[in-house]
């Protein structure tokens, strides 16, 4: 695994642009922390806390994860990048000519979204913890905390979809049109169909891993008001889904490379 990791790393490090959108996601995190701060001291409904409250442990965990969720589809174009630039150059062909099997070149790049998932997650944990020990001191920071690893967990599925596209379609410019336009796509079709039913979709169950702070509190004040009753999916299954689907893509991902001539 070592050796793997080793020689993706040295392919990884002279990709500019993979750092570029690496130090962009760095710096809009906190940037958009803010700015979701401040809306939140600016709305006009009532039990919805102040950015105070939401930059403060423990709430602080949950607010990030949902605050850097919104740009995972910018680290999904970074695994797209690296997949594609991989079978456009033939460099999986040569790692597999200079001695490595097929298997472990496969394996090495889900070594790397896995990776890049561990980095990003890191990352917004780092945020959060900046965040709640300016606002708040240390008190009360473990509760909650296990956002962060569900956080961990949406990347995974956001990166694996992306492989899987990347894999499909093969040309990098296609690959990131197709991958963003999915989301819209999914979308939409969601809009004609049951809201139970949509609830299921890939990309929905992966954005449901961490919803917008008190999004439960919305439900019922909805359920209030229309007197009727939303459905809402247990957490338990939200995460056996997500767990469900990465796996789904990755062995796909993996049987059309193993079968095809890299």
């Amino acid at each position: 695994m070592k050796q793997l990791l080793s020689i993706e790393y040295s392919k990884l490090r002279k990709l500019n642009s993979i750092k570029v959108l690496l130090i962009v996601y760095m710096a809009i995190i906190p940037l958009w922390m803010y700015f979701m701060g401040f809306f939140f001291d600016n709305n006009k409904i009532p039990f919805l806390p102040d950015s105070t409250t939401l930059w403060s442990f423990p709430k602080v965990w949950s607010f990030t994860t949902y605050c850097a969720s919104w740009f995972n589809v910018l680290l999904g174009v970074t695994v797209v990048i690296i997949t594609c630039n991989e079978i456009t150059f033939k460099t999986m062909r040569q790692n597999v000519i200079d001695g490595l099997t097929k298997r472990q070149v496969i394996v090495s790049k889900f070594l790397v979204i896995l990776c890049i998932s561990a980095f990003v997650t890191v990352y917004t944990g780092l945020v959060a913890l900046v965040f709640g020990a300016i606002n708040s001191g240390l008190s009360g920071m473990f509760e909650n905390m296990g956002s962060v690893l569900i956080y961990f967990l949406q990347t995974l599925g956001y990166f694996s979809f992306a492989f899987l596209f990347s894999v499909l379609v093969r040309r990098p410019a296609l690959s990131i049109i197709f991958f963003i336009v999915s989301f819209l796509v999914e979308t939409i079709i969601g809009a004609f169909l049951p809201h139970v039913v949509y609830l299921f979709f890939p990309l929905n169950v992966f954005s449901k891993l961490t919803p917008m702070p008190f999004f439960r509190e919305l439900i019922e004040q909805a359920e209030k008001q229309s007197r009727q009753t939303f459905w809402m999916m247990p957490e338990w299954l939200n995460i056996v889904l997500a767990f469900v689907y990465i796996l789904i893509f990755f062995t796909i991902a993996y049987t059309i490379l193993k079968k095809r001539d890299l």
